[in-house]
């Protein structure tokens, strides 16, 4: 009979490996503190880096059979970490806070301000309602300074029209 080895190499007990959970743990138990101080360097606010971080974890979970070998994991959690705190202050340019315990002040305008707020109201309301032909004539004659036979002529209309168009213009514009 042959020499037979009966405990050859290949027969040794195998190594045990970790699951990927059991080894995304112990991962993020080591990770999570390098995690956080670069999501504070970034300027992330104190309140929201912890969510930051977890936000972080969540993508490098979803990824971590993507991840070749172990020892590139801190420069790749690195990576994620820094984009996520980047698009968050980003994104925080656009945030608004309201505040919680009181109104904002109402902000203060001088009555004069108020005043001619509402009278460019309500010209623009009474401009509106007037048609095309009418406030060329009005615009013309009130703002231009322009006479009446000279806007009769240019708009080539009998003058009678041009003082009827501005006669009910101004009627249309008293307020």
């Amino acid at each position: 009979m042959p020499n037979v080895d009966v405990h050859p190499e290949s027969a040794k007990k195998p190594t045990h490996i970790p699951s990927p959970e059991a080894s995304f743990e112990r991962f993020y138990r080591e990770c999570r503190p390098f995690v956080r101080s670069i999501v504070l360097q970034r300027g992330v606010p104190e309140r929201e880096a912890d969510d930051l971080v977890q936000e972080v974890f969540v993508i490098a979970w979803r990824r971590w059979d993507s991840l070749v070998t172990p020892e590139g994991a801190r420069s790749w959690i690195s990576t994620i970490a820094f984009y996520v705190a980047s698009n968050h202050q980003k994104l925080l340019r656009y945030r608004v806070e309201h505040l919680a315990d009181r109104d904002p002040p109402e902000p203060t305008f001088e009555p004069r301000v108020v005043e001619a707020m509402d009278a460019a109201r309500r010209v623009e309301r009474a401009v509106r309602r007037l048609s095309r032909k009418v406030w060329v004539v009005a615009r013309a004659y009130l703002t231009d300074g322009r006479s009446m036979p000279e806007i009769a002529r240019t708009l080539r209309i009998p003058l009678d029209t041009a003082y009827a168009r501005l006669g009910l213009a101004r009627r249309r514009l008293s307020l």
